[in-house]
């Protein structure tokens, strides 16, 4: 795969998982979600935000072969 298409699938991904991270914390801040109280166990930590994770990790894993493919 041209490193090209892999940069932009990477920057795709990232973006992608960038939002996955603010969304959760921008509902809660507008105050469309409701807060969390203390000892709840409830945290930001919500399916969308671990979704947000493994997508900003796939995305730096994409950049990094991306990168290797254009030096080799």
């Amino acid at each position: 795969m041209p490193s090209v298409t892999l940069n932009q699938i990477a920057i795709g991904l990232g973006v992608l998982g960038f939002a996955c991270f603010l969304w959760p914390i921008m509902q809660r801040v507008s105050g469309k979600a409701q807060a969390e109280t203390p000892g709840s166990g409830k945290s930001l930590r919500s399916p969308l935000w671990w979704a947000g994770f493994v997508l900003t990790i796939a995305a730096i894993f994409l950049q990094r072969l991306a990168s290797q493919q254009g030096l080799g």
